[in-house]
């Protein structure tokens, strides 16, 4: 199984957990915007699209730009990252689409910091979800 399927499949395991379909226009709109996107990421937007896993443990955004969740001196020193996900605890993780898609997360002192351990929001929340895969 691809591990985009076998994060979907853990996560609609996973009891208060609510989400919402993308739709294949604005996932193509988004594309148009962003080129590049890295392709696990329109495969979870297509396969689950985004919202919340459990109850408020963790949120998955449809790319939010920083103007809309940050202070506009910290979206500004965001420019061209995009937020994919949320901890509900000051840590959001996010795409430099600006720097080739690097994937990492923005902290609450709000700068953006590489992810040494997983190359995507996929990998990320597999090591967070992944062992509700087997039921």
């Amino acid at each position: 199984m691809n591990p985009v399927q076998t994060l979907v499949d853990a996560l609609r395991r996973i009891d208060g957990s609510s989400f919402d379909p993308v739709k294949e226009a604005w996932i193509d709109a988004a594309e148009k915007r962003y080129p590049g996107m890295p392709e696990d990421l329109r495969d979870l937007y297509h396969q689950l699209g985004y919202g919340r896993i459990g109850n408020s443990r963790y949120m998955i955004h449809a790319m939010v730009a920083p103007g809309d969740i940050y202070d506009e001196e910290t979206a500004d020193s965001l420019r061209g990252v995009i937020v994919v996900g949320d901890d509900f605890a000051g840590t959001c993780e996010a795409y430099d689409a600006a720097h080739g898609w690097v994937f990492g997360s923005i902290g609450s002192d709000g700068r953006f910091e590489r992810n040494d351990k997983c190359r995507s929001l996929v990998e990320f929340l597999l090591q967070w979800y992944g062992d509700k895969a087997g039921g």
